[in-house]
Parts: structure tokens; C-alpha cells; sequence
């Protein structure tokens, strides 16, 4: 009886404080993936196939901030062949995929320099870059994705894979997250789909990520049939007031 009474007090505050089913792509669900080694980050790598799900730059980057990371920063060659191996092993289809460099708006004129206005949104500084051989293109694209294009034909620069680019930041695309020191361990890497997880200061981020994907599940089943239960009530109801009337 417990456990439903829980699922119910849950249920109950998700009502009070008001539920947006389109909130659900700020939440990142899945298993991260860490480096060998104490002290090494972990990545999650954010990839839908279906493109109305993926997200613009902000969006990916709160997302990150709110599963307790930052959008990917890449310190060195060793860490993008990392995250180039991790890519390779999820096997996505064409997608692109947003990291933590940007640079801010304003001198977009395209003929000048910008490469060196770029900053990593966690901070870091890492001068390391992975530019295809024609970018940045500067002009009013400010936000980099990492290409992952495998059906596109080579360009001058070979094929669009892993090399970065500067992007329009709202265009839609996957990402990749990026956290701090966690025990060492190693996960089988699996698709991920979004959600909204706040990382609790005392608590376990996934253990709050199931108690929330729990949550999430448990509205959009007993929502659709709100309907069907006041109906049920409602018959019960008359049918127990007939009983009486004929006694």
C-alpha cells in the first residue's frame, strides 16, 4: 500500500505544480559514460532520430545544466576520439551534434577573423579545436556542432564527420553532455531520450532521474483516464442510489 500512496503523493504535487508535457525534453534519461580511470569525466551522449525532438543550442545546454552537467567542452585529440568512438558505437543516422563552444554575437561581419572569439560555456580553457578545413564561417552562425553527416558526399575538407562547425544556435540538433569526476566505472552506452532532472545536492542523479521518469509515466497513463474513472464513479453512484431507492 505504501508504494501507491507514494506514487499518489507524487502524482498529487506534479497536479499542484502544474504539469507541462512538452517540459519532458529538458530531461535527460540513460546511463553515462566514464573514462577509465579516477577522476575522469563521464559523457552522455543526447541522440533522437526523430528531428522534432531534438533541440537548439540554449535548450541543449540548459538540459545539461539541469542533469548536473555542461554541454561538451574538448580539451584534447585523446578526448575527441573518445567522443568520436562513443558517436560510433551508438550508430545514429545523420545528426549533428551540439558541444559547449560558442562565440557571442556581434561583429558578424563574415570576412573577419573570429576563430579566436570562441569560449567554452563550463569555463574551461582549452584552446583545442577540431575546425572542418572551411570553418568557422563567422557571419551570424555563433554556435558549434560536432558534424556527424555519414550519407553526405565528402566536401573539400573529406567527409562530415566529427569535425566541428559554427551553426545557427536554433537549429535543432542532438548533444552531448559532459560531467565532472565520478568513480570510475564503464556503461554500455544506449539511446537517450529527454527529460527534465534536477541534480539534488544530497542525493543520487539517478536515482532522482528514476523518480522522476517514474512520476512522468505515471501522469501520462492516469491523465487519459481521468474521463473514464469519473464515468465509472458516476454509474456506481446511480446504480447505488437505485438500490437504495428500491429498499
Amino acid at each position: 500500500v505504501q508504494p501507491n500512496m507514494d506514487l499518489l503523493m507524487i502524482f498529487i504535487q506534479l497536479l499542484l505544480l502544474g504539469f507541462d508535457p512538452s517540459a519532458a525534453t529538458s530531461l535527460i534519461t540513460g546511463q553515462r559514460v566514464c573514462k577509465a580511470g579516477k577522476g575522469k569525466p563521464c559523457y552522455k551522449l543526447a541522440y533522437f532520430s526523430e528531428l522534432r525532438r531534438r533541440l537548439n543550442f540554449e535548450d541543449a545546454a540548459l538540459a545539461c545544466r539541469r542533469d548536473g552537467g555542461q554541454l561538451l567542452s574538448v580539451k584534447s585529440t585523446s578526448e575527441q576520439k573518445i567522443i568520436e568512438q562513443l558517436i560510433t558505437e551508438l550508430r545514429p543516422t545523420d545528426g549533428d551534434f551540439w558541444i559547449g563552444l560558442r562565440r557571442n554575437r556581434g561583429g558578424e561581419d563574415s570576412s573577419s577573423n573570429c576563430s579566436l572569439q570562441y569560449y567554452w560555456l563550463d569555463g574551461s580553457k582549452s584552446t583545442f579545436r577540431n575546425w572542418h578545413s572551411d570553418e568557422p564561417s563567422c557571419g551570424f552562425e555563433v554556435c558549434v556542432v560536432m558534424y556527424h553527416q555519414p550519407s553526405a558526399p565528402p566536401g573539400l575538407g573529406g567527409l562530415y564527420m566529427f569535425q566541428w562547425n559554427d551553426d545557427n544556435c536554433e537549429t535543432k540538433n542532438n548533444f552531448i553532455c559532459k560531467y565532472t569526476a565520478e568513480p570510475a566505472q564503464k556503461h554500455r552506452l544506449t539511446n537517450h531520450t529527454a527529460a527534465d532532472t534536477p541534480k539534488h545536492k544530497h542525493g543520487s542523479r539517478s536515482n532522482a532521474s528514476v523518480v522522476s521518469l517514474s512520476a512522468l509515466n505515471l501522469v501520462y497513463i492516469i491523465i487519459p483516464t481521468i474521463p473514464l474513472i469519473l464515468l465509472l464513479v458516476t454509474v456506481t453512484g446511480v446504480c447505488c442510489f437505485k438500490l437504495l431507492a428500491r429498499r
